[in-house]
């Protein structure tokens, strides 16, 4: 039973996986597509803001999964 729990949870967590890095990546290209003429500091603001914490969420998702594959093992 446990077993079939972890395994649920680990297609959830594949599932959050997908959406984090289609943001991740939607993110990064509308970073590098910003116009050179928009200021530096919003280029900036949009990383900081937006796109490294969706990046640091998807390597604590990414440590979160191989710790509960481990599990399943």
């Amino acid at each position: 039973m446990a077993i079939i729990l972890i395994e649920e949870v680990l297609m959830g967590l594949d599932e959050v996986k997908a959406s984090l890095e289609q943001a991740v990546t939607t993110l990064d290209v509308l970073v590098e597509d910003l116009s050179p003429t928009l200021e530096e500091a919003w280029r900036n603001e949009l990383e900081q803001v937006l796109l490294q914490p969706l990046q640091e969420r998807l390597a604590a998702l990414e440590q979160l999964q191989a710790t509960m594959d481990a599990m399943v093992v």
